[in-house]
């Protein structure tokens, strides 16, 4: 009898065993939860419309502080990494990161090296994914166009909206405060606000020179191409962490959070 009770119970545990490996084919599978992680440029300077101040970020203060981000994100524990590149460089950025797991290198001083390969590095991950799409804006040619048409008050209020905000990012005191603060700050819903920006760009021009609302397809189109990278690259189930800018994050989390397919995680959960 004993003998017969042991082997039905090393059957239903086989049972159980098979079944964890192998769900139902009706069982649901999560959808990918996506983290877009807005940041501030390390390197300073760049190409933005406004620019963050220099810092060292190698010195041994700042990759403590860096480290401290780091131990955040790992707690998300994404399956993948991607990071504001062009596709084209994917490859060689991964053979940076494969000589930096050898012991071969270090890292250098950018967000896209700072946080993504750090963090992919803790993780084991295999490789980190670039997902940019190239594009550029005319502010030269919006704000012209605005003159033209005789906008004064909408250049007025762009320029209204706009100082407070060049002051807060381009502050030496923006260079004192943690990475992580500085993190925190550009992930949140305030930061989020500042894309309604864009809404007064759109409408800079004339009905037959609508060159705001044309540049505002650029911007609205590069974002929804980086959308388009990211979700293919997120698998069923997958924790996917995006390392980008944040002048990008409103739309991308936009985008996220609307697709039937997919689940927004906001990075403030970990942070914070």
């Amino acid at each position: 009898m004993l003998r017969h009770t042991a082997i039905l119970f090393m059957a239903l545990a086989m049972s159980s065993a098979a079944l964890a490996q192998n769900p139902p084919a009706n069982e649901p599978v999560a959808p990918p939860a996506i983290m877009v992680l807005g940041t501030f440029h390390f390197t300073g300077g760049g190409s933005d419309y406004v620019n963050s101040p220099v810092v060292d970020y190698l010195s041994p203060e700042r990759q403590a502080e860096i480290a401290t981000v780091l131990d955040r994100l790992e707690t998300f524990a994404p399956t993948r990494i991607l990071v504001e590149l062009p596709p084209e460089h994917e490859s060689e950025f991964n053979a940076t990161y494969r000589r930096y797991r050898a012991g071969e290198g270090a890292l250098a001083v950018n967000e896209r090296q700072q946080i993504g390969l750090a963090l992919a590095a803790r993780l084991d991950l295999d490789q980190v994914y670039a997902v940019d799409y190239a594009s550029e804006m005319d502010f030269g040619g919006m704000f012209a166009a605005a003159e033209a048409a005789g906008q004064d008050d909408l250049l007025a209020g762009f320029n209204a909206f706009m100082a407070p905000i060049q002051a807060q990012l381009e502050s030496p005191d923006q260079a004192a405060r943690p990475v992580l603060d500085r993190l925190i700050e550009t992930n949140s819903a305030e930061m989020a606000g500042y894309h309604a920006l864009y809404l007064l760009t759109a409408q800079m021009g004339a009905a037959d020179n609508p060159v705001g609302a044309e540049q505002m397809q650029v911007w609205w189109g590069r974002n929804l191409h980086i959308f388009a990278n990211i979700a293919r690259l997120a698998g069923p189930g997958e924790r996917v962490l995006v390392v980008y800018g944040a002048g990008h994050k409103y739309l991308l989390d936009q985008f996220i959070d609307s697709a039937p397919n997919l689940e927004l995680i906001d990075p403030l959960a970990y942070l914070d």
